[in-house]
């Protein structure tokens, strides 16, 4: 509507907005914080053990965050991950991706998957422990990318290329704790990520595995 002096209180019309947002169909899927199963209903998953790397992500005052997101990126039990370059490896695993998600709360969470393989030498880098990538999402940063190396896998810990370029007293930092199995028979690892102050976690610039 407008008055007499032509003053009118409607807006300019935009242009449309394309179809959209395009996200990844692993972001689609309600729950990715589970990677032992496909889908509710089918009796199909990947081969491995079935783990549950269980953490704590804390602030500088050891209390917990509970509005940040992470992300999960690991090989499977073979030791491959599922990357471009991996395309028709016949180590994958028809059942596994590897990349996983979920939003913290006050709670420990609890990623469940199947332990990663070692990752053997090839294409000029060394070859790797067992370990998951962490890449996490918080108010006031950009993100954080970490990864979580397992207690039970001394030996190849000590030739991993990252954990050996830390003082021991940080590589303590990386590795998760196995506490034992679960009531349905997952084994457990713990580890606390602390995300700035005493104790911080060792955090890197970018980490592609």
């Amino acid at each position: 509507m407008s008055d007499a002096s032509g003053i009118t209180n409607r807006l300019a019309p935009l242009a449309e907005d394309t179809v959209g947002p395009y996200y990844p169909y692993s972001f689609i899927d309600g729950d990715r914080s589970d990677l032992t199963r496909l889908h509710y209903g089918l009796s199909v998953g990947p081969k491995g053990q079935k783990i549950i790397l269980r953490g704590r992500l804390l602030d500088s005052d050891g209390a917990p965050v509970d509005d940040a997101l992470i992300e999960f990126w690991q090989a499977n039990a073979a030791g491959i991950l599922r990357t471009p370059a991996s395309d028709g490896h016949p180590g994958l695993d028809p059942f596994f991706d590897g990349f996983g998600r979920l939003i913290t709360t006050a709670e420990p969470f609890d990623f469940r998957t199947v332990k990663p393989g070692a990752i053997p030498a090839g294409n000029g880098m060394a070859s790797r422990a067992p370990h998951v990538t962490l890449t996490i999402f918080s108010d006031g940063i950009t993100r954080l990318v970490t990864q979580v190396f397992f207690d039970d896998e001394a030996e190849a810990n000590a030739s991993d290329p990252l954990l050996t370029s830390l003082p021991p007293e940080l590589r303590e930092r990386l590795v998760a704790k196995r506490t034992g199995p679960s009531n349905d028979g997952f084994t457990v690892y713990e580890i606390a990520i602390v995300m700035r102050g005493p104790g911080e976690t060792p955090f890197f610039d970018d980490l592609s595995s």
